[in-house]
């Protein structure tokens, strides 16, 4: 028992040596000043008045070793302070609140569920829009209480060179197959168009859909609630960017601003061509629709529209059956 309190003691005079030598100093003045008392020795006036001072002196000596203490805390908590808001700046920058960040490849699909579930408008720039087929504009459809501004922007079906060209880049980058050739892009694009006139027609969703003149890798899929940006690869990451950041917000002006200028598709109307049931849909539906699109040289142009369906698109050399097979595929309901 005795050696562990010896030990308790040094350690204690390691940890704070002033107060050590105070607490003792105090201690030994008190036990001679009892023994005084109880006459077991006799103290002057000058040792009790000494002793007064020494242990004044030594509170003070323990006051000042703690304000030197006080301050040395004080300095190491500003210092924490410091490297709490350093990781919190990396954590907007990478992280939570961030503007822009990746994502694996695992959280595509449910990061835009989420945008689905929670939009009022859509923009989507992009490739073929298989997914837009299967799954967004069927979301997009069960909204019924109001309407939903749908802003697409696609490559021109009826412009051979920039189909060929996109083939043959999905080629290169061993996409999926059949679509790595020039007539399967164009189909995939024409029943992309029937689609959406299918659903701006028999539901809430209003669309407006123009033509790209060049192809990237990138796809973009906008909602009220963020940005994803994905490539073709379904193995590749994305971005991810919330809204209210900077780069969502940007990428939806520069979309807005670019629907102004870019050729605008005048779609169809009259449900003749559109069968209540997508699964009504026939050939004949999607011939007499395609072959009322319209093109504009820009949304806000004052030139009449040319038919959509000529050169290497006309209707003469397409089959719609085929067409026909693809604008609703992969819907569930």
């Amino acid at each position: 028992m005795a050696p562990s309190r010896f030990r308790y003691i040094l350690n204690a005079v390691k940890e704070s040596p002033g107060d050590a030598v105070t607490g003792l100093t105090v201690a030994a003045i008190v036990a001679v000043t009892l023994l005084d008392m109880f006459e077991v020795i006799s103290l002057s006036q000058e040792f009790l008045s000494g002793a007064a001072i020494v242990v004044l002196s030594a509170f003070l000596v323990t006051l000042l070793d703690s304000r030197k203490k006080a301050d040395e805390q004080k300095g190491m908590l500003r210092g924490v302070v410091t490297d709490i808001n350093v990781i919190k700046r990396d954590i907007e920058i990478r992280g939570v609140g961030a503007h822009v960040i990746e994502i694996p490849q695992e959280e595509i699909g449910g990061r835009l569920d989420g945008l689905l579930s929670s939009t009022n408008s859509w923009h989507f720039r992009g490739g073929l829009g298989g997914w837009q087929r299967s799954t967004a504009l069927p979301a997009l459809s069960t909204v019924t209480n109001r309407d939903i501004p749908y802003s697409m922007h696609i490559l021109n079906p009826a412009d051979e060179d920039v189909c060929r060209r996109y083939a043959s880049y999905r080629a290169s980058a061993g996409q999926r197959t059949g679509t790595t050739n020039p007539e399967n892009v164009r189909d995939e694009l024409l029943a992309l168009l029937y689609a959406v006139a299918w659903y701006n027609e028999r539901t809430r969703i209003r669309a407006e859909i123009s033509f790209l003149s060049s192809y990237s890798p990138l796809r973009y899929d906008l909602s009220d609630a963020g940005l994803i940006v994905t490539v073709p690869d379904m193995q590749e990451r994305a971005i991810y960017a919330p809204a209210g950041g900077w780069y969502c917000t940007s990428v939806r002006d520069e979309m807005d601003q670019a629907s102004k200028a870019l050729p605008a598709v005048v779609l169809p109307s009259g449900q003749g061509m559109f069968p209540q049931q997508w699964r009504d849909v026939r050939a004949q539906h999607v011939r007499t629709a395609l072959e009322a699109v319209g093109v504009r040289p820009s949304r806000f142009s004052g030139q009449p529209s040319h038919s959509l369906l000529t050169g290497w698109a006309a209707s003469s050399i397409l089959d719609f059956d085929k067409i026909a097979s693809m604008p609703f595929m992969g819907r569930s309901n």
